[in-house]
Formats: structure tokens, C-alpha cells, sequence
């Protein structure tokens, strides 16, 4: 198809052309103006009990106190535990992420640590998730010893390593403009194309049709 081909068949199909401009500048206008979004996280420490022979419980790598952090936090990964945090006040979306110097097929659990974020809309809502979850795997790791009978004085506890911070994720609007005039303008250009090449194949199909149905009306007043 040549270029005054596409042109004649666009001008033919001048209304999908027009639907397709207006389409894509609204796309163009909503991709423009997406809400922000705001990551709130903090790191976690599952420490183990001080004692004489470990009196700083940050020091070391120690694989059993990190397979429990990452057991908790696995176990606050479920849709009863979401819908509890929701009723609580959580909004959006959240992770508790275990480090490790694993993969994740195999993963090494030997740092007691973990990342908890909360995506949201806004910082307030942010902070206030991480607080609901924090309190939730505290509570957690608290049940686990209360049905273990573990003794006060040798019990995991957890602690802040990183402060609760709040980030804003970052948003071109110039590229969601840009990826929006590329895909609104390649169906502007496809779709009509395509309407046309329809609309001529059905003309062709009843053009023949009637001629066919024509011939046989000679032929019978012939015979």
C-alpha cells in the first residue's frame, strides 16, 4: 500500500480517525495527571537475648534467628491478614521483605532483618501503615513464644534499624504523554486502515452477489 493509498483510505474513514484523535487525548490527559504515589518503609531487627557471651545482639550472623524473621513475616503475607490490616486503617499495598544472601530459589537466611513498606497515596497514610504492620509482626512473633512456653529471658524481641521514612515514587508526565501520543496515534492509524480494507471487502462481496444474482435472473428469462 502506498502513502496516497493510506491517505485516500484515511480520508474515507474520516469519523474513525476523529474518534481515535479524541481517545488518545483523553488517555494523554489521564496518564498526565496520575495520583502520586508514596513508598513508606522501615527495617526491622529480630534480636536475640543478651548475654554474657553475646552482649550486643546486632553483632553476628545467627541463621536460626533469621529463618524466624522470615517465618513471621511469610506468615503476615495472606489475604486474612491484609483484610485485618485494612479494617485497621491500611491502605494500598505492602511487603515484608527478609533479607538474605540467598536467591530465591535457595534462599540463606542468616540476617535477622527485614524491609516493611507500605505503597500508598499519600505520606500520612504511608506512616500509618507501617505502624499498623510493625505492631502486627511484634504481635506475631510475640504469639509464636507465647505458644512455644519460651522463657522471658530468652526470648526474640524486635527493634527499629531504619527509621520510618516516606518517599515519592517518581512520574514523567512528559513520558506518559509521549507513550500515550505513540499508542493512541499508532491505533489512530491502524484501526481506520484496517475499518477500510473491511468495509471495501464487504462492498466487493455484495457487488458480486448482486451480479451473480443478476446473471441468473438473464439467464432464467432467456430460457
Amino acid at each position: 500500500m502506498y502513502l496516497n493509498d493510506v491517505v485516500r483510505a484515511l480520508s474515507r474513514q474520516w469519523i474513525v480517525v476523529i474518534l481515535g484523535v479524541i481517545l488518545t487525548a483523553g488517555l494523554g490527559y489521564q496518564a498526565a495527571r496520575v495520583t502520586p504515589v508514596y513508598l513508606a518503609s522501615e527495617v526491622l531487627v529480630v534480636k536475640y537475648p543478651v548475654s554474657p557471651d553475646s552482649p550486643n545482639p546486632l553483632t553476628g550472623l545467627y541463621p536460626p534467628v533469621a529463618i524466624t524473621a522470615a517465618a513471621v513475616a511469610t506468615s503476615l503475607r495472606t489475604p486474612a491478614f491484609e483484610e485485618e490490616f485494612r479494617r485497621a486503617g491500611m491502605t494500598g499495598t505492602y511487603e515484608f521483605a527478609p533479607r538474605n544472601t540467598g536467591t530465591n530459589q535457595e534462599p540463606r537466611y542468616i540476617i535477622s532483618s527485614l524491609t516493611v513498606t507500605n505503597t500508598t497515596d499519600s505520606e500520612e497514610q504511608g506512616l500509618l501503615g507501617l505502624r499498623i504492620l510493625t505492631a502486627a509482626y511484634t504481635d506475631k512473633l510475640t504469639e509464636l513464644q507465647d505458644r512455644w512456653n519460651v522463657r522471658q529471658d530468652l526470648r526474640f524481641t524486635v527493634s527499629t534499624l531504619v527509621a520510618p521514612s516516606v518517599t515519592m515514587l517518581s512520574h514523567s508526565a512528559v513520558r506518559a504523554l509521549l507513550g500515550s501520543a505513540l499508542l493512541g496515534g499508532l491505533a489512530t492509524l491502524v484501526v481506520p486502515l484496517w475499518v477500510d480494507k473491511y468495509v471495501r471487502r464487504r462492498r466487493r462481496i455484495r457487488a458480486a452477489r448482486k451480479a451473480a444474482e443478476a446473471g441468473g435472473s438473464l439467464a432464467a428469462g432467456a430460457a
